[in-house]
C-alpha cells in the first residue's frame, strides 16, 4: 500500500467529510489532495506556498474506486511523477486501511509561477533537485 510515494499521511475520516449518502464526499478528496500538495511543497521545495514563486494548479482529474465511512482509518500518500519544463504533475492515492483496498486516486497538472510578475515560469533548479532527492528517499509520514 502506497509504495512509491514519499508523502504519506494517516487519519480517522472526520464526521465533517460526511454527506447526506453517508459516505465520504467527493469534495473531501480534492481537499485532502490539497493538503498534501501544500505540505509537499513546504517541506520538499522549502517555500512558503503563499510566497513569491509557488504553483497554480492547470488540472486535475480523480477517479473514485470505494466509499470511505465516517472514523474509517485511511492513508493518503502523495508523490511527483513527471517533471516538465514549467509544469509538473502530483499524484495521489487514497487508501482505507481497514478494508485495506484503494479508494480512490488521482492527479492534478501544477505549473510553477511567479506571483509577483504573474506569470509563468520555468521550474527552478533547485527544486528540481530537491524533489529528485525526497522522491528518491524514505518514505515520510506525518498527521
Amino acid at each position: 500500500m502506497l509504495e512509491g510515494f514519499p508523502l504519506v499521511t494517516r487519519f480517522t475520516v472526520p464526521f465533517a467529510d460526511i454527506d447526506m449518502m453517508r459516505h465520504v464526499n467527493n469534495v473531501a478528496y480534492i481537499r485532502w489532495a490539497e493538503t498534501m500538495r501544500a505540505e509537499y511543497f513546504a517541506r520538499v521545495m522549502g517555500t512558503d506556498i503563499n510566497g513569491r514563486h509557488g504553483m497554480i494548479q492547470a488540472g486535475i482529474e480523480f477517479k473514485y474506486e470505494r466509499q470511505l465511512s465516517y472514523r474509517e482509518r485511511i492513508a493518503v500518500g502523495c508523490a511527483i511523477p513527471r517533471i516538465g519544463t514549467k509544469s509538473f504533475d502530483f499524484e495521489y492515492e487514497v487508501w482505507s486501511e481497514d478494508a485495506g483496498h484503494r479508494a480512490a486516486h488521482g492527479r492534478t497538472a501544477m505549473v510553477a509561477f511567479d506571483f509577483a510578475e504573474n506569470c509563468t515560469i520555468a521550474v527552478p533548479p533547485a527544486w528540481r533537485e530537491a524533489i529528485a532527492a525526497f522522491q528518491s528517499g524514505t518514505q515520510q509520514v506525518f498527521s
